[in-house]
């Protein structure tokens, strides 16, 4: 009896576990394609249209494995998947999706740096990439060889990948010097710009500070690349500024969130199971400065006045923040009839905006549907490999 109600409470983190990824995933996404412009509709539509993989990959790896490899490899198997939806290196995709597999699997920076790219290693020209940005983070953080915990996963995952062992060693052992002439002589500058500023957050490696000698050999990185006078300063210029615009879309995801939890009358466990996704999002900053504002984002959940944000047609922000509210009140919510009340409360929001369209309101609605389907898929996944409820 009491190991029937083990295997059940092991089957129940489990199912939680993958309904978590699945929300953390989706608003990533979001994240990145609301940050390029691209409108809601087409993000939600991009996503979904992939459902099968994605729930294949969040239960092979998240909902029916266990460890930091499950961590992983859930986090890279999204992004092979995601790579068909035009996900590419660079600022794109660094930010959001490193720290999370970071902080779950325990990854210094350079391993996540290097594990983005190897999901994205598979054609010549990404082997090449993936050499330039071995080779280079290896100047930034200032070793011939990285940790072995990183050394060990990343083998696994190119493993996993089918790359051939001695295409393993030579991805991994590529030296600053090869970097270099392999950047130069086959990758375009664009190619070269796109490797600096993948690498470029590694400068916070040491205590989330910029030290005057990372910026000496960041700068030093984007004269080897090619690159024109001034690259070093810009590309960090951008990168705080993406970094300031996530944290505007996460506070208004969490001023969204407030609004469902008053609707819902959400409870001191549901708060919870938000509060810890949140904390999963919101690990994007790698600054020093980025642990304060975390606790500090984090701590306006639960602080809402009961009221929503008002919507326009023109910020893709406002409403990738409705939506992904609404994608992270659903793992917080196990029964029928209550996830029936969240999407009244969906309902409800779009009801009360005065400066959008009955058109608009109609697109928000049918993204609305693709998101219900999209977990509804994943729960009925779920209760085929995990039975216990």
């Amino acid at each position: 009896m009491a190991k029937a109600k083990q295997t059940k409470r092991g089957d129940l983190e489990q199912r939680l576990k993958a309904l978590k990824s699945l929300s953390v995933q989706f608003v990533s996404f979001m994240i990145e394609e609301g940050l390029k412009g691209q409108t809601l509709d087409k993000i939600v539509a991009s996503y979904t249209r992939h459902q099968t993989k994605i729930v294949s990959g969040i239960l092979s790896s998240a909902g029916l494995a266990g460890g930091a490899w499950a961590a992983v490899s859930l986090w890279t198997s999204s992004i092979g998947v995601l790579g068909g939806l035009k996900l590419s290196l660079g600022l794109l995709s660094m930010p959001v999706w490193v720290p999370l597999a970071g902080g779950v699997a325990g990854l210094t920076a350079a391993g996540g740096a290097v594990y983005g790219a190897l999901s994205l290693a598979k054609s010549r020209s990404k082997r090449r990439h993936v050499q330039s940005i071995v080779g280079f983070s290896k100047v930034l953080v200032d070793r011939d060889t990285f940790v072995d915990q990183d050394d060990r996963l990343m083998r696994r995952f190119l493993q996993a990948q089918d790359f051939k062992v001695d295409k393993a060693e030579e991805l991994l052992k590529t030296t600053p010097e090869e970097a270099r002439q392999l950047s130069r002589k086959h990758l375009s500058e664009e190619d070269r710009a796109e490797i600096a500023r993948y690498i470029f957050p590694l400068v916070y490696a040491n205590d989330g500070l910029i030290s005057d000698t990372q910026r000496r050999r960041f700068t030093r990185i984007c004269n080897e690349l090619g690159l024109g006078e001034g690259a070093a300063a810009l590309i960090s210029k951008e990168y705080r500024t993406r970094l300031d615009r996530q944290w505007e879309y996460l506070q208004i995801l969490i001023r969204q969130l407030n609004f469902f939890a008053d609707f819902m009358v959400f409870d001191g466990q549901e708060m919870e199971l938000l509060r810890d996704q949140l904390h999963h999002l919101s690990g994007f900053d790698p600054r020093r400065s980025g642990a304060a504002r975390r606790q500090k984002t984090v701590d306006m959940l639960g602080n809402g006045d009961g009221k929503t944000m008002a919507l326009t047609e023109e910020d893709v922000l406002l409403e990738a923040g409705a939506m992904g509210a609404y994608a992270l009140a659903q793992t917080a919510i196990r029964d029928p009839d209550r996830r029936n009340r969240l999407i009244e409360a969906f309902n409800s929001l779009i009801d009360r905006q005065t400066d959008i369209s009955d058109a608009y309101k109609k697109k928000l609605i049918d993204s609305r549907r693709k998101v219900d389907k999209l977990y509804e898929a994943t729960r009925d996944q779920l209760d085929k490999n995990l039975p216990g409820k």
